[in-house]
């Protein structure tokens, strides 16, 4: 049986079971076949059945997944012969916006998968810039570029970063170094005396003063201004509607002062608003 259904990320389509034989992987998929299979999922799926509808769109007389690669896998192994499917009309770019924001929304990605799915929109397929990109998955400019930043380095230490051996803030304070001995070298030391970001920016610089030409140093570092500027900005942006929604919520208050029970509930949310202002205010502050 068939019926209308809007998502909460606003898609709009048909819920129905589709055979599985008809279901296909994506075009483009952000991970290796290796990790689609999950046990901890097969076993949910085997207990309580499908929760969630795999999302498909229709592609010649077979449907495409577009995000639930890891469940499509998950019910494959589990032998059933339909799945319940959220069905959609999308484009090729929509289809890759879709997939990429729920990947990042689950958190199926390490770094460096994010990093190559953040080039493939920008560079290879031309979609968008950094910003049109940002706005899509609902993250800054600045952690777009970052992460793009990292495929810079050397595929060793991409492998670290991809197994979380080394941060990707501390790979990002890495990239300035242009000898990737020197970057090997670094990353040691921060791995094994457990140092932060911070830290590692401080053995970046003294690496970086003792060569004798800092053109591409001051180059990178402006570039970075540029990013840092971009995400302070947005932290302004981001306490200001805080700030606006704690006025809202104040005359809200004042109607209500005579229960007192009302009155409470609110007067903790108001604080609690402005205690995130103040998270807000200290995290913009690490950016300087």
């Amino acid at each position: 049986m068939q019926r209308t259904f809007a998502a909460s990320n606003l898609l709009i389509g048909i819920i129905e079971e589709v055979d599985i034989h008809k279901i296909e992987q994506p075009r483009i998929m952000f991970y290796g076949e290796e990790r689609s299979t999950n046990s901890e999922l097969v076993n949910s799926i085997r207990q309580n059945g499908l929760l969630h509808p795999i999302v498909v769109r229709t592609k010649g007389s077979f449907f495409e997944i577009i995000a639930g690669c890891r469940r499509y896998s998950a019910c494959r192994v589990l032998g059933l012969r339909k799945i319940i499917c959220h069905v959609v009309e999308l484009d090729d770019k929509s289809a890759f916006e879709v997939s990429l924001t729920e990947n990042i929304q689950r958190r199926s990605l390490d770094p460096i998968e994010e990093a190559r799915a953040f080039k493939a929109y920008v560079e290879h397929l031309g979609w968008g810039g950094l910003t049109e990109l940002a706005s899509k998955i609902s993250k800054s400019p600045a952690y777009v570029c970052k992460r793009m930043a990292l495929l810079n380095l050397p595929e060793e230490l991409l492998e670290k970063v991809r197994k979380y051996d080394v941060s990707p803030s501390t790979a990002e304070e890495l990239i300035p170094l242009r000898d990737s001995h020197e970057q090997h070298r670094i990353a040691d030391v921060v791995i094994r005396d457990g140092y932060s970001s911070r830290e590692a920016r401080k053995l970046v610089r003294i690496s970086r003063e003792s060569e004798s030409d800092a053109d591409d140093f001051l180059c990178h570092h402006d570039y970075i201004v540029d990013i840092d500027l971009n995400a302070q900005r947005s932290f302004d942006k981001s306490i200001t509607a805080l700030k606006i929604a704690i006025n809202k919520l104040s005359s809200i208050v004042e109607s209500v002062e005579d229960n007192w029970i009302v009155y409470e509930i609110l007067m903790q949310h108001k604080n609690m608003l402005n205690a995130q202002i103040d998270v807000l205010i200290r995290e913009k502050k690490k950016l300087r």
